[in-house]
């Protein structure tokens, strides 16, 4: 008997009549689908189970095998697709995510040209940012943050490094695991994104990497700069197995070299490269020093909406720069069991096993090798996301069946009325409820620069309405006598800050939903022309 069925006669057996009395445990779910393990032996089974409960994958069940006792009376969920673990994104600054695609016409030399000599990206981005996250203004930083992870969902992610761990919306057991606060492997991630200027910043690099794995932006951008960056890392002594370095572009195949010998990681973030820069990191000389690579999108204002788009530009630079070197298994890990590994988690997730965490994505079936199902998958395709056994996001009919409550809203519409559903509360939590529809709401307000929408943010602060009223008074027509009006707020925006800049849509959760996303990057000057076949994935067979 198939597995399937199997586990629908015992799953009847528990819920007839004569069925005993509660357990005690929750029995927890039985998934069923096509199980892609990532293990050593790369062990697919295509008609199989997991029993997942109480945050953990139990067993993993192949057709033929007898269920554990504990598992006959869990609810089956037919996934009918393929099952992964859950996608680590080890790269990325979620609080950007409701940011569209930067138009951008030139190649840059590093990371700091554009941080901060660029006045477009100032007004486009810096001061977008600090309007919409301060208290003094908008006030959205939990809902930019909950975007991210909104975001990250949509594309079968269940970890997001680069969330603001200040944030009560960062906070462990909410949405997907944030590596910052996830309790999963023995040691935290901290993330700092500039190098040390001064002895202090130096120290407090030293600091975190001695709590925890330093990710730390490194080399990004070309030029002689870039190399001297590594050698003040590696004269600090942060090169070593605690390292994660994100980018390194500028990184010479010597150094490279160093930190393979050294047990460091490294994160290649291609399209965010190629867009920023018009190169990438050479992952040619970092594969043959014995490197483990990780994928990561970076960013919304420059990179993919997520890792499942991040694949497919690695597929291409794979393809056609890199002459098929890396294996579609590999690229696989690089955003499973790679990450994992960087993080020191890999006892514990990167993989489907017992003992294992269950933080995985289903996927439609559509490709035979399912390494290469994986790389050509899109939003459409993610049939089910599963965050420490939650089931969080997916195909409306496949959530009914997989989630025991009914507490979710529509999050994406797809050709075909193929709804994608999402569970983006966090009961049990000290955060607001904070639905989809409104966080989505909000933030485009606040893109807009719509003043009324700010007035009711500030009206029942008094602080907040000081400090806007002092800066005011440092623009031509000063500080109004009486009550804030719109055109106040107008004035202020764009005397102290330039804002609006330009017409902003929100960056919409799925790349079919934003076809702006894709005219801005096939019109890059910086894309290899072999890049501009990346619509090629996201149209429907």
């Amino acid at each position: 008997m198939p597995l399937l069925a199997a586990l629908a006669v015992c799953a009847s057996l528990a819920l007839g009549p004569a069925a005993s009395p509660p357990a005690a445990r929750d029995p927890g779910v039985l998934l069923t689908g096509k199980v892609v393990t990532m293990n050593d032996a790369g062990d697919v089974w295509p008609d199989a189970g997991l029993w997942i409960r109480s945050g953990r994958i139990e067993a993993v069940v192949r057709a033929g095998s007898p269920l554990p006792a504990g598992a006959r009376s869990a609810r089956v969920v037919a996934s009918g697709g393929v099952i992964y673990p859950g996608l680590i994104d080890l790269h990325n600054h979620p609080a950007h995510a409701a940011y569209p695609l930067m138009p951008v016409g030139k190649a840059y030399e590093d990371r700091y040209e554009w941080r901060f000599y660029d006045d477009a990206y100032d007004r486009r981005i810096t001061y977008s940012e600090f309007v919409l996250a301060s208290p003094d203004y908008y006030d959205l930083a939990p809902e930019l943050g909950r975007y991210g992870e909104y975001k990250a969902l949509a594309g079968g992610t269940t970890s997001l490094q680069g969330a603001d761990d200040g944030l009560p919306s960062s906070a462990r057991g909410c949405l997907v695991r944030n590596v910052e606060t996830a309790d999963v492997g023995p040691r935290r991630a901290v993330s700092r994104v500039d190098l040390g200027r001064d002895a202090r910043e130096w120290a407090d690099l030293a600091r975190a990497q001695k709590d925890g794995v330093l990710v730390l932006h490194l080399a990004e951008g070309t030029g002689e700069r870039m190399a001297d960056e590594y050698r003040a890392v590696e004269r600090s002594g942060l090169v070593g197995p605690r390292l994660v370095a994100v980018h390194g572009v500028g990184l010479t195949a010597d150094q490279l070299g160093d930190m393979a010998a050294r047990g460091a990681g490294l994160v290649w973030s291609p399209l965010s490269n190629f867009l920023l820069y018009g190169t990438t990191t050479d992952v040619a000389a970092a594969k043959a020093a014995g490197l483990d690579v990780s994928l990561a999108p970076d960013w919304a204002p420059s990179g993919s909406k997520s890792v499942l788009g991040e694949l497919k530009v690695a597929d291409l630079v794979n393809k056609h720069r890199l002459n098929g070197l890396f294996t579609d298994r590999e690229l696989a890990q690089a955003v499973t069991r790679n990450p994992a590994r960087a993080l020191g988690w890999d006892r514990r997730a990167g993989r489907l096993a017992a003992g294992y965490v269950p933080d995985l994505v289903v996927l439609d079936d559509r490709n035979a090798d399912p390494y290469r199902n994986l790389i050509e998958a899109t939003e459409e395709n993610v049939r089910l996301v599963s965050v420490a056994g939650d089931m969080l996001y997916g195909d409306e009919p496949v959530m009914a069946r997989a989630r025991a409550t009914t507490d979710v809203e529509p999050a994406a519409r797809f050709p075909g009325d193929r709804v994608k559903v999402m569970a983006g509360d966090c009961p049990g939590t000290d955060l607001p409820p904070m639905p989809l529809t409104e966080t989505r709401d909000r933030l485009q307000r606040a893109l807009a620069m719509d003043p009324r929408f700010l007035l009711d943010r500030v009206g029942p602060k008094p602080e907040s309405v000081r400090r806007i009223r002092a800066e005011l008074a440092r623009c031509p027509g000063g500080d109004p006598p009486g009550e804030l009006t719109p055109p106040d707020i107008q004035r202020v925006l764009s005397c102290r800050l330039g804002l609006p800049f330009e017409e902003t849509r929100l960056s919409a959760l799925t790349t079919y939903e934003d076809p702006e996303w894709m005219n801005r990057l096939v019109a890059n000057p910086n894309l290899p022309a072999y890049l501009k076949a990346l619509p090629d994935y996201y149209r429907r067979q």
